[in-house]
């Protein structure tokens, strides 16, 4: 079933809900998605994902988190998780109403909860001065139940987006899958470079980052990329291009093994496996295209 995507305001019934920022799907999210639906399945529900269109740390200067997934991408893993309906809420407009106020206006009079879910370390209401404990009390009034759902850990601690953000920026995208529960990815359309990686020998496809992306140590990747519904092994270099060009925007640019052909317009998914090596300045393309063909041998060792 497709999922249903609404921004805030609408007006539901019949709705067991599962509140938080979701920006990265990871483990813990997962745990609270699957509790929802689980819930709703049991009474009868429509299983409704209520989150924020944008993260409500980016309403404030110096405090904006950069993404882990698009909204594009975060809709499809809950779609394909099987969650019926996302709410997709302006932060501005619920961010001065009281816990109180938040419960009765916006969980039972506009979404129509008779379920809700949320995480331990939930917080709404003004100021964040809502709890978990809050939310049961003020639901209770409305006759809905409360579901809180305890950590998800990963080596003792309740895994977190902070932690993954942590482990991409150090180069660590293997820790960075196990809290997720899949392979940290980029979905970005392919765009026209300098064409410099096919003069040498290596053709790649080029990826752009987002302004407000998070982005993962400098170097070069093993990665697993989809394009045109075909999965390939490759290799990617995040970065600046030092040797090449001064001060570039951040791109990813893969090469792929057995493809031949520019994806020029279209969208590709690259899946990062391991950290290769960092990012540096070679002293010529010579030099460039030796470590390159390192690179390639390295990462299918990865790969096999």
């Amino acid at each position: 079933m497709a999922l249903l995507r609404l921004t805030g305001g609408q007006r539901l019934s019949g709705t067991c809900l599962c509140l938080g920022n979701f920006d990265g799907i990871h483990r813990g999210h997962a745990a609270i998605v699957n509790a929802c639906l689980r819930k709703a399945k049991e009474s009868g529900l429509t299983s409704v994902v209520w989150t924020f269109g944008r993260h409500p740390d980016r309403y404030f200067p110096g405090h904006g988190k950069e993404s882990i997934l698009s909204s594009e991408d975060k809709a499809l893993l809950l779609e394909e998780m099987g969650a019926s309906v996302l709410v997709e809420e302006d932060f501005a407009r619920v961010r001065d109403l009281s816990p109180a106020a938040f419960c009765r206006e916006i969980l039972a009079g506009e979404l129509g909860a008779e379920a809700v879910v949320c995480g331990f370390n939930f917080r709404f209401g003004k100021n964040g001065e809502g709890t978990p404990e809050d939310l049961k009390r003020e639901m209770k009034k409305a006759g809905a139940d409360v579901i809180v759902v305890p950590p998800v850990l990963w080596r003792g601690e309740p895994v977190s987006s902070t932690r993954i953000r942590l482990a991409l920026t150090e180069g660590r995208p293997e820790d960075a899958r196990e809290m997720l529960g899949r392979p940290y990815f980029i979905r970005f359309p392919v765009t026209e470079g300098k064409r410099l990686g096919r003069t040498i020998g290596f053709p790649t496809i080029n990826q752009v980052y987002p302004a407000d992306y998070v982005i993962p140590r400098r170097g070069v990747y093993a990665v697993e990329a989809i394009l045109d519904g075909k999965r390939y092994g490759g290799v990617c270099n995040v970065g600046r291009r030092p040797t090449v060009e001064e001060n570039g925007a951040d791109t990813a640019e893969t090469h792929l093994f057995d493809f031949s052909g520019d994806g020029y317009g279209k969208t590709a998914t690259v899946r990062f496996l391991r950290f290769l090596r960092e990012e540096k300045k070679f002293r010529d393309l010579a030099a460039l295209k030796e470590q390159i063909a390192h690179d390639l041998e390295n990462a299918k060792e990865v790969l096999e």
